[in-house]
């Protein structure tokens, strides 16, 4: 992907360290640009003009060493031959890529030059490893980090940043609870932190899948799919771990709403049929009890006033049994049908209780009504055993609220054996 062109200037060597410099095999993707000169004072230097100065004392005439490298340019590599390396002061050091021995032989100069090209090789191509790495994670829309041992991180990329809110070098070198935020004590609880995981991974020694959540003072409780693998050193020891998180808050709440979609009634937003039998299955082994209720008349609602004002009997009539069978599961059934289902233990008298309760709100919710009363026949169906299905408990309900209907309306009724016999 990249191509380098190294422009060298070779100033004081002598003609055979030149030679030897020159035959150097240029290292793959990499090509060399000679240029000589006995001393500076011939050819000053301009910045920028090259890569790469290799110089003797004997070159710099009465220049001093800082002079030379500053004026190569701060991206420019400097090397100097000299035979006395110990006069060199610490600030000379820094400003130098190496030092070379002097006299510069044809071997050494040959070798010293191979091992330098090759170190610029490798700086390349770590340096296009992590312009490759880092490009790649940014990309990313997944949160990703990189750990040592005792939790602090490394390294993050932008999607990290942007969730938390913070800059990476803000990050580098902190711990959990700093970056999301949390308060010395919050952090110490242990909770919503991810510490045992992490802990988990490296005593593993393997890569694992977590569900967590994250407490995050900038955008509350975060649930992450995390996957958390150790780094090994070359001697095969933990030296930490790589996280790897898509958060999946906005889609654990978009499961729940399509998943609430497809359990309740669009107009009561209450339980639906498929939601009351997802119910059941819930609490199969449990005793039950099944209230049906049916709203009296409702045709002749919908015929006199419309279908809108028999929407609005719907609704209070919902809304008066949510009120009165708080400890029932409630669910609409379809059209004016609705259902209220005990499971556990529940006695006979407490669900009576609660269908008076029903009335009575019903009688309330109605009087501001136009359509007048609004009242309901209901049949019930007890079952202390748990044994009979819930098909055959809906069955004996549904003969209550027959027996109730033909017995007058607005009424309760609850199932005996002999109802069974009637209809037969």
């Amino acid at each position: 992907m990249y191509e380098v062109n190294l422009r060298i200037l070779l100033a004081g060597l002598s003609p055979e360290a030149v030679k030897a410099i020159q035959q150097v095999p240029a290292r793959e993707r990499f090509t060399h640009g000679f240029a000589m000169v006995n001393c500076f004072s011939e050819s000053p230097l301009k910045s920028g003009a090259f890569d790469v100065v290799i110089f003797t004392e004997d070159a710099m005439d009465s220049l001093s060493l800082p002079l030379i490298c500053r004026g190569a340019g701060e991206k420019a590599c400097c090397i100097l031959v000299t035979d006395k390396p110990q006069k060199l002061k610490p600030e000379e050091f820094e400003l130098l890529e190496e030092v070379w021995p002097a006299p510069l032989t044809e071997n050494l100069a040959g070798f010293y030059f191979d091992r330098f090209a090759q170190k610029l090789k490798d700086a390349k191509e770590a340096w296009m490893t992590r312009t490759y790495w880092q490009t790649t994670i940014n990309l990313s829309p997944d949160l990703i980090w990189y750990k040592d041992k005792v939790g602090a991180h490394l390294e993050v990329n932008d999607a990290f940043c942007e969730t938390v809110g913070k800059e990476k070098n803000d990050i580098r070198g902190r711990g959990h609870y700093y970056i999301w935020g949390l308060s010395q004590e919050e952090y110490e609880k242990g909770e919503f932190v991810c510490n045992e995981t992490e802990e988990a991974v490296m005593k593993a020694g393997r890569s694992m899948c977590f569900n967590e959540h994250v407490l995050s003072k900038r955008g509350g409780m975060r649930r992450l799919r995390t996957f958390k693998c150790p780094i090994f050193d070359e001697g095969g020891e933990i030296l930490g771990t790589v996280g790897v998180a898509m958060d999946v808050t906005k889609e654990r709440e978009y499961q729940k709403k399509i998943i609430a979609l497809t359990r309740h009634d669009p107009l009561t937003d209450m339980p639906n049929r498929r939601y009351f039998y997802d119910y059941v299955e819930e609490h199969f082994d449990e005793p039950k009890h099944l209230v049906e209720l049916d709203i009296d008349n409702f045709k002749i609602f919908n015929d006199r006033f419309g279908h809108q004002v028999g929407d609005e009997v719907l609704l209070a009539f919902s809304r008066a049994m949510e009120e009165a069978f708080k400890e029932g599961f409630v669910a609409r059934f379809g059209g004016d049908e609705f259902l209220v289902l005990y499971c556990g233990d529940h006695t006979r008298d407490s669900i009576r209780e609660d269908i008076k309760r029903f009335r009575h709100l019903l009688k309330e919710k109605s009087i501001s009504m136009q359509t007048g009363r609004v009242e309901a026949s209901i049949g019930v169906a007890f079952d202390g055993t748990g044994v009979v299905p819930i098909d055959d408990l809906y069955q004996r309900a549904d003969q209550a609220l027959y027996a109730a209907k033909h017995g007058g309306k607005n009424r309760t009724m609850e199932w005996t054996p002999e109802m069974k016999k009637e209809l037969q």
